[in-house]
């Protein structure tokens, strides 16, 4: 009978302890879905603002570094502190070529950041409704993106010293400190060499951590910590890094030249994310040794958290965001690509920065209506057509498409190089491709090869390459070619690299020899009205109306010829300025007339009527 109940009871128990499981094993998918859900929906929300904001920078970055498919590329980049995450951002990053990539990446990468994150609060303070709070460094981290100086890898950086303290706080290692040590010994020196000052940061946190919970045992951790700054000075003394800071601070993922804090909001944001671990530790230790926190003060504390997460993402990367460079990131890329008609749409209204207005002009020269259409856009001035050249990588840049634009083909190349020269790793693809180029039109094919045999060794640039292949010791074919063939007439012998007899000198003599490349002239026009030089504009034409540099005179030249002898109309009709001109003037001439007492009104009359003539900017602007 005995033997009967307890047989009983042992069966109700398992049953018992079966249900108890199932409402365990179902609380804990039921968690899992939740969290998938969460991080889900950050993963969609980031994705869709770095596509809104980014897309184009995802592009801009792309051009400026170069994966290449070599071992001994790869075997170089183990080779210096760093290399391991700067070869996998690189690689990462070609494939920003293709649109959605870039955001896709990114915002997986932010999310690891954020669930590594909420796993070590989750570790090493279980009862605290800290959870929220693993969005900041996402938040802090977005922020540094919007920098050019910024180099990608530090982001990969963080993430795998957020991943050595997910196995730092993991079971093995909190129950041994010999294993503690040994781990975060060779934690460190494997973070040091693969992705760089994150160690020196890794193990301070450590060591902090450790002075907090076991003070008596904490001074080994020193070791690790002292091994890291002995890498590093090991590393200065071997000329692997210029200065300490680069290997201890945040500044060895920006660019060498500059210090974070010095650049503004998006370096401090840096900052804020490095500080952001150790105080995240102080927190937790603080909060750990507290009772669960249930019903109304739980959900409160969640709320501020939220709160505070929300106005950092909100407000902050509004005010942070450059968009006169985000927009001139999209003029570049649609002038990379040669989508001339998107870059006039986009140019229709005011024009707040040069650089914006010299994109307009390439597009209108290569579309060939910048003579006939300029000034139906913004202008001012001849830094509208050429920017002053300050050695920066962007103004480089965009000097090397004016100048190719212009078929001088000298300045074009000599811009590329300098523009390449100035890249972190002195490779980038778009000015690799443009050197390619300029060095088959000149014909020095051994260094075109050079830089072939480099794009072909990458993933998207090279089918270009195995193109551009074909024209290697092939004068025929290159001539035959409608772009290197043209430009390649535009080659004189007095087109020097330094433009010693002046740019408008040079422009006229490329249009002499080769007037089939009608934007040289157009460009040279250009510069003379828009500097109002005209004197020198009348000496232009005079020389060259009728011959097949200048056959006909396209709109704004006739506005221009219609000042000139304003005094002498007799001459409209020798340089055959049309009647729709004649007219037009004339009722620009009589509006002027009837409000020249209204001198404050007249400048708003004439461009509302007349902004889109020369006679409005020579008067106006």
């Amino acid at each position: 009978m005995d033997t009967l109940i307890e047989k009983s009871y042992q069966k109700v128990q398992n049953v018992d302890t079966r249900f108890i499981r199932s409402i365990m094993e179902h609380h804990r998918w039921k968690k899992w879905v939740l969290l998938g859900t969460f991080w889900g929906c950050v993963f969609l929300l980031l994705f869709l603002y770095l596509q809104k904001r980014l897309s184009f920078h995802f592009f801009y970055i792309e051009q400026e570094q170069l994966f290449l498919w070599r071992f001994d590329y790869f075997l170089t980049a183990l080779q210096e502190p760093a290399g391991l995450v700067r070869w996998f951002t690189e690689f990462n990053i070609q494939y920003f070529v293709l649109p959605y990539v870039g955001a896709l990446i990114m915002s997986a990468l932010f999310v690891i950041i954020g669930m590594l994150t909420a796993t070590m609060i989750r570790r090493i303070a279980p009862n605290d409704n800290l959870f929220i709070i693993s969005l900041l460094p996402i938040v802090f981290l977005v922020y540094v993106h919007f920098d050019l100086n910024y180099f990608y890898r530090g982001t990969l950086a963080y993430m795998l010293m957020l991943a050595a303290f997910w196995g730092y706080f993991s079971a093995p290692c909190t129950k041994s400190g010999h294993v503690r040590l040994l781990y975060v010994t060779v934690c460190g020196v494997f973070l040091f060499w693969s992705a760089g000052s994150v160690a020196f940061l890794f193990t301070v946190s450590v060591l902090l951590w450790e002075l907090l919970h076991r003070f008596r045992q904490a001074y080994r951790f020193v070791l690790p910590l002292l091994l890291v700054a002995g890498l590093v000075f090991l590393c200065v003394y071997a000329s692997l890094a210029g200065e300490y800071r680069l290997l201890l601070l945040p500044d060895g993922y920006f660019v060498s030249q500059l210090k974070p804090y010095e650049v503004g909001v998006h370096g401090i944001a840096l900052y804020f994310a490095w500080i952001f671990v150790p105080v995240l530790l102080l927190l937790c230790s603080f909060l750990r040794n507290r009772g669960a926190v249930k019903g109304r003060r739980k959900y409160i504390e969640l709320s501020l958290q939220l709160v505070l997460v929300f106005v950092l993402a909100r407000f902050g990367t509004e005010k942070i965001a450059y968009r006169y460079s985000d927009f001139y990131k999209e003029l570049d890329y649609y002038m990379r690509t040669e989508q001339w008609d998107k870059i006039t749409e986009r140019c229709s209204g005011k024009l707040m920065n040069y650089m914006y207005k010299c994109c307009l002009n390439v597009a209108l020269a290569e579309k060939g209506v910048l003579a006939e259409q300029m000034f139906v856009y913004d202008q001012s001035g001849t830094q509208s057509i050429i920017v002053p050249w300050d050695r920066v990588t962007n103004v480089s840049t965009l000097l090397s498409e004016i100048y190719f634009s212009m078929g001088y083909i000298a300045m074009a190349q000599r811009m590329a190089f300098e523009a390449n020269e100035s890249l972190p790793n002195a490779n980038g693809s778009r000015m690799l491709q443009r050197l390619i180029q300029t060095n088959l039109i000149f014909g020095s094919y051994a260094v075109a090869e050079k830089y072939l045999d480099i794009l072909e060794q990458t993933t998207f640039y090279k089918q270009w390459a195995r193109h551009y292949r074909q024209f290697l010791w092939n004068d025929e074919a290159i001539e035959n070619d409608p772009l290197l063939g043209m430009k390649r007439k535009c080659i004189v012998q007095t087109n020097t690299p330094e433009g010693f007899i002046g740019l408008h000198l040079e422009l006229e003599q490329i249009a002499i020899q080769n007037p089939a490349h009608q934007a040289t002239f157009s460009y040279m026009g250009a510069i003379c009205l828009l500097a109002k030089e005209i004197t020198v504009f009348k000496e232009l034409i005079v020389r060259h109306y009728g011959t097949t540099v200048l056959p006909v005179l396209p709109k704004s030249y006739q506005e221009a010829v219609v000042i000139l002898f304003e005094d002498n109309p007799s001459q409209w009709e020798t340089f055959h300025v049309s009647a729709a001109v004649i007219q037009r003037y004339n009722e620009y001439k009589k509006l002027v007339l009837a409000n020249r007492n209204n001198k404050s009104a007249l400048p708003g009359l004439l461009g509302r009527n007349f902004g889109d003539t020369y006679w409005y900017y020579y008067m106006y602007q």
